[in-house]
């Protein structure tokens, strides 16, 4: 055995521990296989030793590995957890047990809902039970409350795991978003204290009483005001950006304005307080105070023009109007004390006339000389009647009148003998006017004199009347209130613009032979009796002349002209329902009279189908009238809870002989527009049905 064999070495080591020397004759003293055995062995052992070796560097790795896991694990950013399927927790890392304030020993297996807002539970419960279904992670936002009572807002991710044995986990993340929330909760409220802003600049703008708008620099609107916008005929300002001048309804002034907005931002200065005119959308004209003022950027530069605009017609208007009334006063001055003296000349002359008339024949030639002398002086005496309408003695003596006998007996006076004509529209419901009829008829002669001497071709002066109402802050020179409003227009040459404002001057004409009395007088008589006169007039359509007459405030209505004054004609189409036949046919006969259309039914369930059955061809009832009793059927009150289910709107007269039926008292309360009591007559039924489809109220 030579010196290195591991045998010697054993054997040596063996040695010395037992104390006794080592054979010298050792190598003879071990078998060879003996030898050979243990050298293999001792290779084996070798790499044993080698292998174990790696298997430790190899489980140190891990446990570094192992270490650093856990270390991420519990010190991660997030919280993890691991649920039982019933929701407790079995394992959890560092940072929730932070999170939640409590030692990670006490946090295991605590339910998880301990740490979940009382309020907020149904939250993680109906996701969790749609995890459940769905088999999918799923994402949930809640608040959290800590050992300590500390509340806090969780964002959980939860993913659902199998285990083996048909058992199962839940995953969980949870991160604290606390400050997200406060961020977001914050933003909101930055936004909706800018929304707040904003809305309150609206507010500020939409409540000045000037209008506002602002454009770009190529005249384009960019915003306005609400006020603007209606004036421009829209309904809110955001429907007029991107628009221009040329596309709003004053496209007359459009290429000026544009030229305004022009001279502003090149010049950048402002231009303030000029007054120009404006065509409305619905054609009408009206007086503008404007300023224009250049819109500048951060570094100066223009990029564009604010404008501000107060609408100033009516005070154009009233300062007309004060110039034109302080002329008329001075003429009235001097047209009464003209008239004063003329009279009683006048008187004289007359006088002697008629006296020297009653000594002579009438076939006698002076007599024809005086006749003519004394139709002269009545002449005289009516222009001094005009004199005195000017002058502070001409007050109208007002009374009720019909608007429609005054324009037909004046209209043939006035175009007698010409080749004229008029057309008139007068509605039937036309209200009387307080008037004096003489100096309204005077008015009316003089409009229509005025327009046949524009029309030396001939043609048609057309004359439409209607009611109307001026509210309360409207911009007439007229007090609020109800109103007869007479149109008067010819197809002659027009009045030319420059000429318009001065029309109702005294003197003022472009006639030969006119003397510039006739329109000044109309205009007075007007302003005597509280209404107001206006003109509108171009070449193409000729001129209208427009009289606002107080309304009569002892009767609102006149009936039709020519008629029986008890009765009251109309048009469309009723539906009657009674289920007594004479009533039926004669209330169908009545009404067909009246000029309506009639379709008949006995009881409230035909009625019901007759009336959907007519809206769905298109060909609906205006009105229906109906029994309040059916023998063995759906009476009124029944069909009428039925019929308003169809059309809410619907207009409906309730007919009864038993007139002390609480419904026949208090019809409106149960829907009904009317109420007609049996037996009644035609021009009853007239009237309640004019008085229903015109939505007249009775008392």
């Amino acid at each position: 055995m030579n010196q290195s064999s591991p045998l010697r070495e054993i054997a040596e080591n063996m040695a010395l521990k037992r104390g006794i020397p080592l054979p010298e004759n050792l190598d003879a003293l071990v078998p060879e296989d003996f030898r050979l055995l243990f050298h293999e062995l001792s290779v084996h052992q070798i790499e044993l030793e080698i292998q174990n070796e790696e298997l430790r560097k190899t489980q140190g790795e891990l446990d570094n590995a192992l270490a650093r896991y856990f270390d991420l694990y519990d010190n991660a950013p997030v919280g993890y957890c691991t649920l039982t399927g019933s929701g407790l927790i079995v394992e959890a890392n560092l940072t929730l047990a932070s999170l939640l304030k409590v030692s990670w020993e006490t946090l295991i297996r605590q339910p998880i809902s301990r740490f979940i807002f009382m309020e907020d539970q149904d939250i993680y419960y109906l996701h969790h039970k749609q995890e459940m279904a769905e088999d999918t992670p799923y994402e949930c936002e809640l608040r959290m409350v800590k050992e300590d009572g500390t509340v806090f807002w969780a964002h959980l991710v939860t993913t659902f795991t199998r285990q083996g044995g048909g058992g199962s986990e839940y995953r969980v993340v949870l991160r604290d978003i606390t400050k997200r929330k406060r961020d977001e909760a914050a933003l909101q409220q930055s936004e909706q204290r800018a929304k707040e802003a904003r809305n309150f600049l609206k507010a500020v703008l939409d409540a000045v009483p000037v209008r506002l708008f602002w454009k770009d620099l190529s005249s384009v609107y960019l915003g306005c005001n609400l006020a603007f916008a209606q004036d421009a005929g829209y309904s809110v300002p955001e429907e007029l950006i991107g628009l221009d001048d040329h596309s709003l309804g004053w496209k007359e002034q459009a290429e000026q304005y544009r030229r305004d907005d022009v001279e502003v931002m090149t010049s950048g200065t402002s231009r303030l307080h000029y007054e120009e005119p404006q065509t409305t959308p619905d054609g009408s004209r009206r007086w503008l105070a404007t300023s224009k003022v250049p819109l500048r950027d951060a570094d100066d530069r223009v990029i564009g023009v604010l404008g501000a605009y107060d609408d100033i017609t009516q005070r154009k208007w009233v300062e007309e109007e004060l110039l034109t009334k302080q002329k008329l006063e001075s003429l009235g001055i001097l047209a009464g004390g003209i008239a004063h003296d003329f009279n009683n000349i006048l008187m004289v002359i007359m006088g002697n006339i008629s006296f020297a008339k009653s000594l002579l024949s009438p076939t006698d030639k002076v007599y024809a000389r005086l006749s003519a002398a004394e139709a002269a002086s009545l002449q005289a005496k009516e222009i001094t009647q005009q004199f005195l309408t000017f002058s502070n003695g001409g007050t109208p003596v007002k009374r009720p009148v019909s608007v429609g006998d005054l324009l037909r007996n004046y209209g043939r006076f006035a175009l007698s003998g010409t080749p004229f004509s008029c057309e008139y529209t007068i509605p039937d419901d036309l209200w009387l006017i307080d008037a004096d009829e003489e100096q309204i008829g005077r008015a009316l002669t003089n409009i229509l004199i005025n327009a046949d001497q524009s029309m030396p071709d001939g043609g048609t002066i057309r004359i439409h009347c209607e009611n109307t109402v001026i509210p309360e802050g409207h911009t007439l020179p007229l007090k609020s209130g109800k109103y007869v409003k007479i149109s008067i227009k010819d197809q002659g040459c027009g009045i030319p613009a420059a000429y318009l404002r001065k029309i109702f001057d005294p003197y003022f004409t472009t006639k030969e032979r006119g003397h510039g009395l006739g329109l000044a007088l109309s205009y007075s008589i007007l302003k005597k009796h509280e209404g107001h006169i206006c003109v509108e007039s171009n070449a193409d359509s000729g001129t209208v002349f427009t009289l606002y007459i107080p309304a009569s405030s002892e009767d609102n209505v006149v009936l039709s002209d020519g008629g029986d004054s008890d009765i009251r004609t109309g048009k469309g189409r009723i539906l009657v329902m009674d289920d007594d036949e004479g009533i039926l046919q004669i209330v169908g006969v009545m009404l067909e009279e009246l000029g309506y259309e009639v379709e008949l039914v006995q009881d409230g369930k035909a009625m019901l189908e007759k009336y959907i059955d007519a809206g769905r061809s298109f060909r609906p009832f205006d009105a229906v009238l109906m029994d309040l009793t059916v023998v063995g059927g759906m009476g009124g009150k029944e069909a009428m809870e039925k019929l308003l289910v169809v059309d809410p709107q619907a207009r409906v007269i309730v007919s009864s002989g038993y007139n002390n039926d609480p419904v026949m008292a208090n019809y409106a309360s149960y829907g009904f527009q009317g109420a007609l009591a049996k037996p009644y007559q035609l021009p009853e039924l007239s009237q309640q049905v004019w008085q229903v489809f015109n939505n007249e109220c009775l008392d």
